[in-house]
């Protein structure tokens, strides 16, 4: 159990809970939260009139309410600023589950934060399952996500599009999010088009000039002019059904998960296509 989230980026976190002053624990004592994630009866006590953990936090949190309100992430036995990736991450998954936080809102508010501290070292909180309608969430390196064909395509503006689509669709928790998604892929396939695109070569089949941002009919014109034969009629359809379904998603307004990843499969598959097609694979 390593650790790759740095101490600047556990420090940004904190900081921010600090200064926003928000309650850790939720809707529950300190004590209860943490029992969730420690056995606190076998850890020690940091006041000799208790004789382990639980009695003195409870003493201190709920019969006194003495320490500070941000006091876990400074106290050594828990060493949230030094503990692995696991420890840490888990802690911050708790704090958002719909038992500890049952304010939809702020606990996507903060799995936000979060995320926009998390991903310069590689992690994510993500929904993993759902309770009542609400996600529970788990931490994953979206690196890790498999593809088909993943490396880059020396596109700098489709690759960037690209990394950023698999991250929305990999951190995605509510339906704005999801089409999110959509949006991205329908960018991709237009960056694509429009670095591929060559209206001397590329005719489309109505003979329409096609503008800057057509991608419907640049990828078709670019199928029909690089596939010969049977080929050309299944990726020109191919084509036109990722553009579709990723402009579908980006207006639907129940997009969801699988919704998500299928318009997002379709886009890097086009992708990969065209990238073969034009030198820059295979």
């Amino acid at each position: 159990m390593g650790t790759t989230v740095t101490e600047v980026t556990r420090r940004q976190i904190i900081d921010y809970l600090s200064a926003a002053r928000v309650n850790w624990s939720g809707r529950l004592g300190d004590d209860e939260f943490l029992a969730r994630l420690y056995d606190l009866n076998a850890l020690p006590s940091t006041d000799s009139r208790f004789h382990n953990a639980a009695a003195d936090i409870h003493q201190h949190t709920v019969n006194w309410s003495d320490w500070e309100q941000d006091w876990v992430f400074f106290d050594s036995r828990f060493n949230l600023l030094h503990a692995s990736d696991d420890h840490f991450l888990e802690f911050l998954c708790e704090m958002v589950h719909p038992v500890v936080r049952p304010d939809a809102a702020e606990a996507n508010n903060l799995v936000g934060v979060f995320n926009a501290a998390l991903a310069v070292d590689g992690w994510a909180i993500v929904g993993k399952d759902n309770i009542s309608g609400r996600p529970i969430y788990q931490a994953i390196r979206p690196g890790t996500r498999r593809e088909i064909i993943a490396e880059p395509t020396g596109w700098e503006k489709v690759d960037r599009q690209r990394q950023e689509a698999r991250l929305r669709l990999d951190t995605a928790v509510n339906e704005e999010q999801f089409q999110a998604v959509g949006l991205l892929c329908r960018e991709a396939l237009i960056s694509t088009a429009q670095e591929v695109f060559n209206p001397a070569r590329h005719q489309t089949p109505d003979k329409i000039i096609p503008s800057r941002t057509d991608a419907d009919r640049m990828l078709a014109a670019f199928f029909a002019a690089e596939l010969a034969g049977g080929a050309n009629e299944e990726a020109r359809a191919h084509a036109k059904a990722a553009l579709k379904l990723a402009v579908a998603l980006q207006h639907r307004r129940t997009a969801d998960a699988k919704m998500a990843a299928l318009c997002f499969e379709a886009t890097m598959s086009v992708v990969n296509i065209v990238a073969i097609l034009s030198g820059r694979r295979g």
